[in-house]
């Protein structure tokens, strides 16, 4: 009876890019480097969901 849990995105990075802990210190350092990990992910989906053409 649980309501679902939006821990997909963070079980696919840990999962398949393995990504378990950020390598710089810092809020700042931590926030870029998971957009950083966000915008890989975002750029994977695209290339393979047909979105975007490889040359």
């Amino acid at each position: 009876q649980r309501s679902h849990i939006a821990e997909t995105p963070f079980g696919h990075a840990k999962h398949n890019l393995r990504f378990r802990r950020f390598t710089s210190r810092g809020i700042d350092r931590a926030a870029s480097e998971f957009a950083f990990h966000a915008l890989v992910n975002n750029i994977v989906k695209a290339i393979t969901g047909g979105h975007l053409a490889t040359a």
